[in-house]
This record gives structure tokens, sequence and C-alpha cells, in this order.
């Protein structure tokens, strides 16, 4: 009987990213963050949905990434001398309300809120695949810019608000005693 694991180093190399396209993701989480130097953000976990592989116009996409992750981060806005503002640009938030159904004209106290109400939603987003250079090694990396979020195409089933089975049904007047129950 084999083991739980058998350890082999060739076997670490996958580090695949998205490849560009459009994608039907979930937000997973998101939850605040910073850099190292303080630059605020917000991370958000988002999932490539699992439920369109048949989609035909999302073959190369959803079917073949369903699953995997994507990690986009929304950074406070910079001020004039380059410096952390501490405030994100009211349209990258209002790109992402929009895109996952937030209703306009919604009054959100605070971040937690506004992060709280982005979970468990959908959106359409467009993927880029970067080059990006650090501490002198090429990689490559995603991209998603929340101006190409846009409102899901295919709404999670149960997710639309249904009518109440019972409104309009005033019940029966019959009353029903414990000794007629057959239990």
């Amino acid at each position: 009987m084999a083991g739980f694991l058998n350890v082999d180093y060739k076997k670490a190399v996958d580090t695949s990213i998205l490849p560009a396209g459009t994608y039907e993701m979930g937000i997973n989480s998101v939850k605040g963050d910073a850099s190292p130097g303080g630059h605020e953000c917000m991370v958000f976990d988002m999932i490539v949905r699992k439920d369109l592989d048949k989609v035909p116009e999302l073959a190369k996409t959803n079917a073949k990434h369903h699953g995997q992750h994507l990690f986009v981060r929304v950074w406070t806005a910079k001020d004039a001398n380059g410096n952390d503002s501490g405030s994100y640009k009211s349209s990258d938030l209002n790109y992402i309300a929009k895109a996952v159904g937030i209703p306009d004209g919604a009054d959100i106290k605070t971040q937690d809120d506004f992060m709280k109400m982005c979970e468990n939603r959908t959106a359409r987003v467009q993927v880029g695949v970067n080059e990006n250079e650090y501490k002198g090694e090429k990689r490559k990396q995603n991209s998603c810019f929340v101006n190409t979020w846009k409102p899901t195409k295919y709404p999670l089933q149960g997710s639309q608000p249904k009518e109440d089975p019972f409104k309009g049904n005033a019940g029966s007047d019959t009353e029903i005693n414990d000794n007629d129950l057959p239990f």
C-alpha cells in the first residue's frame, strides 16, 4: 500500500498561471492586507467557477482551469507625492460593486462591510499575463484590473430572489388534533 506522499522534488515545479482570457469567477474571500512598506490593499481570493465547463464560450478558460485561484490586489490610491493616501479610488470600488451586484445607491458604512458584501458573489473578469522582474528574476504573473470586471453572464442557481411559495395562502380552518396524527 502506498503512503500519503512519495517526495519527488522534480514535481515541485507547477507554478502555473491562468492563461489570458475572460473568466467567470466566484469571490471566495476578501481580506485587508498591506505591503511591507505599509501600502494597504484588499485581496480578493477569486476561484474559477467549476459549474460552467460545458459553456462553449468558456471552453478555453473555465472548462480548463476551473477551481484555480486568482488573488487580485486592489491598492489604495497614491497621493501627488507618490505616498499611500490611505483611501481607495471610488471608481475602483464602484467597478467592483457593479460587477458583483451590490445595488446602486447602497450606503456601505465600512471597508469590512464592503469586503463582506463582495464575498460569495460572482463576476466576469479579464485576466492578463505580464512579465515582471523582481530582484533580478523575471517571471510571468497574472494581472486583473477592476475596470475589466463585469456582472456574470451566468448567475448561480438559487441566487435569484425566490417568490414566497406560501404568499396568499391563508391556510385551512380545519383543526388537527394530536390524536388524529399517525405518529
